[in-house]
């Protein structure tokens, strides 16, 4: 695989100026000519009638292979493509990016000026992308490639041991960097700000996705190398993939036509002199087969006049969510997509409200309509096209049960607590500890009310403000935020304290249930005072006659699992107040409903794990200019299949 580079990035040459980019443009050719001048050296002890002798004596059957081996790796650089269109969202099939995706590698690893020449390559072969659209594409493809071969590059050193270069002792290190700190800040990090640039990087399956692509493509085009060296040469594949490999990035980062010059200097300088001859005559080949035959392909193919209009992808895509809510099968809760950008997301299996993060499509809640298992296949394709793994999250038992038999790895993450409110009463011991914050907060002269007609939204914003300045930044995703906006979507119940504000909650409702969201209280109000305006809450909806009020989830038992995960647990039970939340709602008695995660396997439900505590946690506070869910987008059509996509 061949890009083209500059050694010194863009963004450092950006502030240089005209010099600056002087420099980029000369430092190629003084490179390219410092190389071939160490070259020399090389050339003098080279019999060119051995070298020319060696070159003819390559038997067909090499030439074959060797063609063979260069197809499976323009098949997996193509690949990088149809991945980057994913990132992207542009709607492109599989088959038409992989094939443009090769043509555009084809001719821009040999002409020079890669990041160009790729860029108006794909604008030519797709024209929808427009020529920001296909520089993106490059780009992004470019810079997964290098950051790929970093991955690879130690691995291989790793596994190969090959003969002592002074390099070794710098493998383990980098190797143990790359498996792990790599994958840890591309989740924890998926976001990266670069002065006033914005970088969404690739999510940790698309990462995986690119190594395993950058893996496959090294490998053969070394062997498609290995393959026209001379019978006579004394060489292993397991020595020269190492080197070739590092002789690849040094021809990459060297911004040389091909990487001619920096790709055959490593080589010569690391492998055993003896096997020089050898070499050169395999790489005068390699350079043919590999570099030449490509490029006259591709250039070929390019005479045609050819037009790809944009994907019409079919979808229903975003439901509107007020209709949405009207269903009989609508969590209230779901009016929690007012903030996080989610939507509610049509499928063959049915109804779900859909949100995305950085590395998973998320399901959010049970099902609207159909079973989670129906809606599984769907919303995996989805997923895939989005280069991020499917989760289900807060589903219930009965959906946790049927994705279990369907070979899905279930855990149980919460307890949501539920009220009938028309069987709500104050009477009896059961309630003898809410009755008594009751009359605390009577004593202290709190009142609730329910006007919504006039709110206060200045004073509820101070009250919101002092609570996040004691309690840390509210969480996000499937909980809602502060904002006026939304909260106009909501009931409110507010109390107060000889005419002051002190406190307001507020509910997510439908016909058919309410659910809690904001509790808000100053750290002066009295006692009782969010028992108080929580219990009006359930007496209006008795009024109204709400069949259920939901009071929320709080974490799961600490104490249930292995001790690994009951470790687990009481961090994070204690990290979101889980005992306090739990105590506070067991005062009205409600019934506990068990709520469980849900992904295909283990490392996809930890990875899910980890990216939507990081997504509840931070939220937009991370990058407040980049939402953290964007919308469904608009080619994410998971009822029908599309002619050369997967």
């Amino acid at each position: 695989m061949k890009f083209s580079f500059s050694v010194i990035p863009s963004s450092i040459l950006i502030g240089a100026g005209k010099a600056g980019h002087r420099v980029k443009q000369v430092l190629p050719l003084v490179l390219a000519i410092l190389c071939f001048y160490m070259l020399w050296g090389y050339a003098q002890s080279v019999d060119l009638a051995l070298l020319l002798s060696q070159f003819r004596d390559i038997s067909a059957l090499s030439w074959a292979l060797s063609a063979a081996l260069t197809g499976l790796s323009f098949l997996a650089v193509a690949r990088y493509d149809t991945v980057a269109h994913r990132h992207f969202g542009t709607g492109a099939c599989t088959g038409r990016a992989t094939y443009a995706g090769a043509i555009a590698i084809a001719v821009s690893q040999t002409t020079g000026f890669g990041p160009v020449v790729a860029s108006l390559v794909r604008w030519r072969l797709q024209p929808h992308l427009g020529m920001i659209g296909a520089a993106r594409i490059t780009f992004f493809v470019a810079i997964c490639f290098v950051l790929s071969w970093a991955v690879v590059t130690p691995l291989v050193w790793l596994i190969f041991s090959p003969p002592d270069t002074g390099l070794n002792i710098f493998v383990l290190p980098l190797a143990l960097l790359a498996i792990f700190a790599g994958p840890l800040f591309l989740v924890m990090r998926p976001t990266l700000t670069l002065g006033k640039l914005t970088l969404t990087l690739p999510s940790l399956p698309t990462f995986l996705t690119m190594v395993l692509f950058c893996a496959v493509d090294t490998s053969a085009s070394c062997g498609a190398l290995y393959l026209l060296l001379p019978a006579d040469t004394a060489l292993e594949y397991a020595q020269l993939f190492p080197v070739f490999i590092l002789a690849l990035g040094f021809a990459l980062l060297s911004g040389t036509p091909g990487g001619v010059g920096p790709f055959e200097l490593t080589l010569l300088m690391l492998l055993p002199e003896g096997a020089n001859t050898g070499i050169l005559a395999a790489i005068l080949g390699f350079r043919l087969i590999y570099y030449a035959i490509p490029a006259l392909i591709g250039a070929a193919t390019l005479l045609h006049k050819y037009t790809d209009p944009a994907q019409k992808w079919l979808s229903e895509a975003a439901g509107d969510l007020d209709r949405t809510l009207s269903d009989s099968g609508a969590r209230a809760e779901l009016g929690v997509l007012r903030q996080n950008g989610g939507a509610p997301l049509h499928s063959t299996g049915g109804v779900c409200a859909m949100v995305r993060t950085p590395q998973t499509i998320t399901a959010l809640f049970d099902p609207i309509t159909g079973r989670a298992d129906t809606n599984m296949a769907p919303l995996q394709n989805l997923a895939r096209r989005q280069n991020r793994v499917l989760c289900f999250y807060k589903i219930s038992g009965r959906h946790a049960l049927g994705l279990r038999r369907a070979g899905w790895t279930v855990l149980r993450i919460a307890d949501e607590a539920l009220i009938t409110p028309a069987k709500h009463t104050l009477e009896g011991s059961t309630y003898r500890q809410l009755r008594r914050k009751l009359r605390h907060a009577q004593h202290a002269g709190v009142t609730i009310t329910a006007d919504d007609t006039l709110l206060p939204w200045s004073a509820m914003e101070r009250i919101s403000n002092i609570w996040e300045d004691q309690h840390g930044v509210a969480r996000g995703l499937s909980m809602g935020r502060f904002e006026a906006q939304y909260l106009s979507h909501q009931k409110l119940f507010l109390a107060y304290q000889e005419g002051i504000l002190i406190g307001f909650v507020s509910f997510h409702t439908t016909a058919h249930e309410w659910c809690l969201d904001l509790m808000r209280v100053l750290p002066d109000a009295p006692d009782g005072t969010m028992h108080a305006l929580v219990q009006q809450a359930i007496q209006q909806a008795t009024l109204e006659q709400v069949p259920l009020l939901s009071l929320a989830a709080v974490p799961s038992n600490p104490n249930r699992g292995t001790r690994i995960e009951r470790r687990l647990r009481r961090h994070h039970d204690q990290r979101a107040n889980g005992a306090g939340l739990r105590q506070f709602k067991t005062c009205f008695a409600p019934t506990w409903r068990p709520l469980y995660i849900a992904a295909a396997h283990w490392p996809a439900l930890l990875l899910a794990i980890l990216d939507l505590a990081r997504a509840i946690k931070h939220g937009k506070s991370l990058h407040p200019a980049l939402p953290i869910t964007p919308p469904i987008p608009p080619f994410a059509n998971v009822n029908l299949p599309h002619k050369g996509d997967e």
